[in-house]
């Protein structure tokens, strides 16, 4: 059975409605306090301020499925794009009582779900964006943008936990470079991102970045290389800005 892209639009709504509320839920119920305490410590941790970002991607992906409702558009990669946004949407919700268990390898496991399901929104979206021309309420796809952004850094972290659980043990000098190579490859993600108009998804890994950087301040070549990283895709943003370049695909 084919359901209408209406109906996938109400689900992508009910979805995100739910997302926040059992996210926020064990923090009313005393349950909080316990998500994360035993996480490890590793070479590609964030500081804690810039996990403050989900409360702003809950908001604009809640608003996104709102005036989605809205959209009277109804292309093939449209609705391709609500599909896999249900599914982040799901695995934002499954993530919940993992966190709680602290199992890292469970978490590395939804984190990929997320990644997966964020990817084939994205690339649907960007579709969508070629066939319509005119991108209804373009400035909410701002808050998917965003989403996949942090996902990105997120998944980094996440991985490097699962591997710490596994018993993966390697030397410090050897973690400190292999972050710093993961830094890269953030860096080179949001560069690529940035020259394909999408600097929403740039500056949100920039500020993954500084976090990176702000936690890892002890190791200079982590720290000197999250900064410079951060540095240039902001440049690159200020350039899209200023320059000819549209600053995001979907105004």
């Amino acid at each position: 059975m084919h359901l209408s892209t209406q109906f996938w639009r109400y689900l992508l709504l009910i979805t995100f409605i739910a997302v926040p509320i059992v996210n926020y839920l064990p923090f009313f119920t005393g349950g909080g306090q316990r998500r994360f305490a035993d996480d490890a410590s590793t070479r590609v941790d964030a500081a804690g301020y810039a996990f403050s970002i989900w409360g702003l991607i809950f908001a604009g992906m809640l608003v996104f499925a709102a005036l989605q409702l809205r959209n009277t558009r109804k292309t093939r990669a449209l609705k391709r794009g609500y599909q896999f946004l249900v599914l982040a949407g799901l695995a934002s919700i499954a993530f919940v009582p993992i966190s709680m268990g602290n199992d890292q390898v469970l978490g590395a496991g939804d984190l990929l779900w997320h990644l997966g399901a964020l990817l084939g929104a994205y690339f649907a979206l960007r579709d969508h964006e070629v066939e319509s021309k005119v991108m209804h309420y373009g400035w909410t796809y701002l808050a998917p943008s965003v989403y996949l952004g942090w996902i990105s850094a997120a998944t980094v972290i996440s991985l490097a936990l699962a591997l710490n659980q596994l018993g993966l043990e390697v030397a410090p000098d050897t973690a400190i470079y292999i972050a710093t190579a993961l830094v890269g490859v953030l860096t080179a993600l949001g560069a690529y991102l940035s020259l394909r108009q999408d600097n929403v998804y740039t500056l949100t890994v920039a500020w993954a970045l500084v976090a990176v950087a702000v936690e890892q301040r002890d190791a200079a070549l982590i720290f000197w290389g999250a900064c410079a990283g951060a540095a240039l895709l902001v440049g690159l943003s200020g350039w899209a800005w200023l320059g000819p370049r549209k600053f995001f695909y979907a105004r």
